[in-house]
């Protein structure tokens, strides 16, 4: 079949203007594939990641938009802010449900249906249009869910462990392929729900690189480190924050850039320790400013907390720094950890180690040359492996490859 015969829906509750890690790979996919002259119609939620839904959307069900060469239909979910548990639970089931609306009113059948976001939870709509309406589907996995869930204590309910867990298998072995980021993920969902490894083809992220201008940014007084990105317990702050206390005599500045439920937290364990060399910002950001706002950074923060399943994703953040010439200390023994290692794009730390984490920030402090050097094994590595092109081409292949075997 020719690509431009061929019918896309992705399912994904996040997506821009929402700024979020499952929103920016659910764009970077949709824009791929039409970039390779599929026919792409993205199912998403009216904008909701970083505050109430905004008032224009509110009270319509669902809402048709153009984005480039994008048709995107959005449908209704709560107007309640990512601020617990049982908030985040409740927009993620709405979504489910209310994502079948446009079932019978997108313009043609689908032949393919690529279930994003929810993790795990968006097998079920690409489920229901895929029997009422056709096509096969293909799981997107960037997260390892439920398993994600129990390591950071979300659910501790042995019950709701079970069904989450049947769902994941069913996931897995009702879609037509299974597409997960990494190596370590691909083993994971082999070994433990026994899937066929032929079923299964690794893809990385791609990125927008016409988005994220390449720079060398000239050596200031101060010396600025940054994370940007959602405020969540995936991250450990708290190596920021010490490190930041034990670092405050020194011309070193801490930013925390984003939003999230640790914000507060954030914010009062500043005020109390008196941490002034810290900055935390929580103004948004949209995706076409986000290059000049990162390079305002000499070094990129990605401190993920300790957890065997936070350790096998890969951050799109990670992407956003090599892209644009920013070297990264990573707190990381995992998939994430080996990524920077093997791209030489950064230092990597065990998850937790204060000691050695301000190591490496005072060595790339005294080293501008290896900033240097880091920040261009970045952006190199970003245009072989990670160019829209090459991920489209890829992600064209296993489509083809797919509907063959159908």
């Amino acid at each position: 079949m020719k690509t431009e015969d061929i019918h896309l829906v992705i399912i994904s509750q996040y997506f821009p203007p929402d700024v979020s890690g499952g929103s920016t790979r659910a764009y970077n996919y949709a824009k791929c594939l039409a970039d390779q002259n599929f026919k792409v119609t993205v199912i998403t939620a009216h904008p909701h990641q970083h505050g109430p839904v905004p008032k224009n959307y509110r009270n319509k069900l669902t809402k048709k938009e153009k984005m480039g060469n994008l048709d995107l239909i959005r449908v209704w979910v709560p107007s309640l802010l990512h601020s617990s548990v049982k908030n985040s639970a409740i927009l993620n089931f709405s979504f489910c449900f209310t994502s079948l609306f446009p079932l019978f009113s997108i313009e043609s059948k689908p032949d393919v249906i690529l279930a994003f976001e929810p993790n795990l939870f968006s097998i079920i709509p690409a489920y229901f249009y895929s029997k009422l309406r056709g096509g096969i589907v293909l799981r997107v996995v960037d997260d390892m869910w439920p398993e994600l869930l129990y390591e950071q204590k979300i659910l501790k309910s042995n019950f709701l462990r079970k069904r989450l867990t049947h769902l994941a298998k069913f996931s897995y072995n009702y879609s037509k392929h299974i597409i997960p980021l990494n190596n370590e993920i691909k083993e994971i969902i082999h070994k433990s729900y026994g899937i066929d490894n032929d079923k299964i083809d690794v893809i990385s992220h791609g990125i927008d690189e016409t988005l994220f201008t390449f720079t060398k940014k000239e050596r200031q007084k101060v010396f600025t480190l940054m994370y940007s990105g959602s405020l969540v317990n995936s991250y450990d702050f708290d190596i920021i924050l010490n490190a930041a206390r034990k670092l405050k005599n020194k011309n070193i500045e801490f930013v925390i850039r984003g939003k999230g439920k640790l914000l507060s937290y954030l914010q009062e364990q500043k005020a109390k320790f008196q941490i002034d060399n810290l900055v935390i910002n929580s103004d948004f950001v949209p995706i076409d400013q986000l290059s000049t706002t990162l390079s305002k950074s000499d070094v990129f923060l990605v401190p993920m907390g300790k957890g065997h399943s936070l350790n096998t994703s890969l951050p799109t953040k990670i992407l956003e720094s090599q892209a644009i010439g920013r070297p990264i200390i990573c707190c990381s023994s995992g998939a994430i950890g080996n990524y920077v290692e093997v791209t030489k794009s950064g230092i990597c730390v065990d998850e937790g180690n204060l000691d050695g984490f301000i190591d490496a920030i005072l060595k790339l402090e005294s080293d501008e040359q290896l900033c240097q050097e880091l920040g261009q094994n970045g952006r190199n590595s970003i245009e072989k492996n990670h160019k829209f092109e090459v991920i489209g081409k890829r992600l064209s292949s296993i489509i083809q490859k797919s509907l063959q075997i159908t």
